[in-house]
């Protein structure tokens, strides 16, 4: 497959990078000119291990090498990073959640720079969520059901740790795993207009282990989001109520789709890429050739930041 052209700066050297957005490109055939990380010899191992560009501490020279710029880094350095990217004339592709929690000057930059910033939640782009969105379209939704949990415990040494620690992270499980879950009601329903939340089981730093979450939206929809860092059987599902059928994801990243619509049976399997970072970058490059929106511009993704937001307030 041919590339765009495009150079890429990624700024971030950790599992995302190493298991998804770098073999991504490569089998683009695209051009990562540039690996940047507060460790630079780390960068540059990175840059070593895929052959690709060169490794550097420099932000500046990632800025200077690049066309256009991917943030995969801690979430508290999503803004400031991005910003810069911004101010120097690059289109930026910001890991998620956006990082508006962590409070940073730059986040009128991110948030008024439009169809030029775009953030990574990639489930918009599974045929089987887009099939489940053309099901359900026209027709009133009744309820929704998230239920997630995942061992997720890392020891001091982890180079996952910082995810514990909401200064850096931006929060515990509801921020992690449940930005994009919370992504998919708002891609499927819209904006809730009223949210409240229980916490529990935290880290040591602060993160929350547990989160119970429920929305509800002005024309009658509630959503039960039920999310867990925990020992036992892992589970990610997603089930919706509406007229006249129900269907239920599960486990949600397999394309499977299952429930019953006007009476019919409904059996299908889509299932999502290999590599779900692939067709994610795909379209932010296309958006950025072509000028069209990305597949989660950043005003979208602001809502989800803002509903994490809105449920620490209310568990607190």
């Amino acid at each position: 497959m041919p590339g765009t052209g495009l150079r890429w700066g990624i700024a971030g050297y950790g599992d995302i990078v190493r298991r998804r957005a770098l073999p991504a490109l490569l089998a683009r055939a695209e051009t990562v000119s540039c690996v940047w990380g507060r460790n630079p010899d780390r960068a540059r191992a990175l840059c070593a291990e895929f052959g690709v560009g060169r490794g550097t501490g420099d932000y500046a020279e990632l800025l200077d090498s690049a066309d256009v710029v991917y943030v995969a880094t801690p979430v508290a350095s999503h803004l400031p990073l991005a910003a810069r990217a911004l101010r120097a004339g690059l289109p930026v592709l910001v890991e998620k959640p956006l990082g508006l929690l962590t409070g940073t000057d730059d986040r009128e930059a991110v948030l008024g720079a439009g169809a030029t910033v775009g953030v990574a939640y990639y489930r918009r782009l599974a045929p089987a969520l887009a099939r489940v969105r053309e099901l359900i379209e026209g027709r009133a939704v009744h309820s929704a059901e998230v239920a997630f949990r995942c061992a997720f415990d890392p020891a001091p040494e982890d180079p996952r740790h910082w995810r514990t620690d909401p200064a850096v992270s931006g929060g515990g499980v509801l921020a992690d795993a449940g930005s994009h879950r919370l992504d998919l009601l708002v891609w499927l329903l819209g904006a809730p207009e009223r949210v409240t939340a229980l916490l529990g089981g935290r880290f040591p730093r602060g993160a929350e282990r547990v989160a119970r979450v429920r929305l509800a939206w002005p024309s009658g929809p509630h959503a039960e989001l039920d999310l867990e860092w925990a020992g036992g059987r892992p589970y990610d599902r997603l089930a919706l109520a509406f007229d006249g059928g129900r269907l239920v994801l599960d486990p949600l990243d397999s394309g499977d789709i299952r429930g019953i619509v006007d009476g019919i049976a409904i059996e299908e399997r889509l299932p999502p890429h290999p590599n779900p970072h692939a067709p994610l970058l795909a379209d932010f490059a296309a958006s950025v050739l072509h000028g069209s929106p990305p597949v989660c511009p950043v005003a979208e993704a602001a809502v989800v930041d803002d509903l994490i937001a809105r449920a620490y307030a209310a568990a607190a």
